[in-house]
């Protein structure tokens, strides 16, 4: 896999390649752009304004970081929430992130974030063997679960993220473990 700065990394798979967010046209509006629309909780951009989808960047207090996403599941979601907010619902964009692909006979799932620097435990199958379901900590708490042909252990290990369970905890929790998640 080739990198823009020229670096080549050895890869079997890539799984996903970001994109940049076309805000060209609106250099010169007066709105904030840093890696997309910056919104606030409400996908306010400006005084009735607002953005959603994978041009928009808002402030998520769950995970404690300003998020852009690029999938459809937030496109419309933020959407939803966009124009309840555009019309006086004054609810906060606050999701836990989600997106599934099915490639041929593998499907992928995943809830939450995945930090560059965040721990990864495998807590179900194997990945040589195309079965498992891995949690990922960061900062002492349980953000992210991604499974591979593994739907109802991702199911089950979602509530983690929502619930913003303690890595540690989780680590060390017998009912947790693989056996159980079978």
């Amino acid at each position: 896999m080739d990198l823009g700065d020229g670096t080549t990394l050895p890869a079997d798979v890539v799984l996903a390649l970001g994109a940049a967010p076309a805000t060209g046209w609106l250099e010169g509006s007066g709105l904030r752009l840093e890696d997309g629309v910056e919104c606030d909780a409400y996908c306010r951009a400006a005084p009735r304004i607002y953005a959603a989808g994978d041009v928009a960047s808002w402030p998520s207090a769950h995970f404690g970081t300003r998020m852009r996403l690029e999938h459809r599941m937030n496109a419309t979601e933020q959407a939803m929430a966009a124009a309840g907010n555009l019309l006086g619902d004054a609810t906060p964009f606050a999701p836990v992130p989600y997106f599934w692909t099915d490639q041929y006979d593998i499907r992928i799932q995943a809830y939450g974030i995945f930090p560059p620097d965040a721990e990864m435990q495998i807590v179900y199958g194997d990945p040589s063997d195309g079965h498992f379901a891995a949690a990922y900590g960061h900062h002492g708490r349980v953000v992210g679960v991604l499974g591979w042909n593994a739907p109802r252990q991702v199911r089950t290990l979602r509530r983690l993220v929502v619930e913003r369970a303690s890595w540690a905890a989780f680590a060390a929790t017998p009912a947790l473990s693989p056996a159980t998640l079978n």
